[in-house]
């Protein structure tokens, strides 16, 4: 059975306002669901380049630990190391280590899929 509302002695039916309310609520779980795939879809992407940003950092740590090694190997040894090594494939990512024996520098530099961080060691030998 249809409800009918009777104001100022005009008959109105009420069965089309429950459709208009459905459409309404349907309307407003869909933003409130695209909203939060938006969000949790920009909070991945975050996440992402901070790991790629702390890879690329430990890239640069092995490459200063790697010319270390290399530095430790060859102390005294005849031959000169090439003051540039590099890039080298590591995981996910590559190194490059450049050495400035005036200044006593090591600079590495590691990167991962286009995030790069780069660390320098001064150095003395004794």
């Amino acid at each position: 059975m249809v409800s009918k509302v009777w104001i100022n002695n005009v008959r109105y039916c009420n069965h089309g306002i429950v459709l208009l309310n459905v459409i309404i609520i349907l309307l407003v779980i869909a933003f409130v669901g695209m909203s939060l795939a938006i969000f949790f879809s920009a909070v991945n992407i975050s996440i992402r380049t901070i790991v790629d940003e702390a890879k690329a950092l430990y890239l640069a740590e092995a490459g200063i630990a790697r010319i270390l090694y290399i530095l430790r190997t060859r102390a005294g040894a005849s031959g000169q190391l090439d003051e540039t090594i590099g890039p080298i494939s590591l995981g996910e990512g590559t190194y490059t280590v450049k050495l400035d024996f005036t200044q006593s520098l090591i600079t590495s530099t590691g990167n991962v899929h286009g995030i790069t961080k780069t660390l320098q060691l001064h150095y003395s030998v004794l």
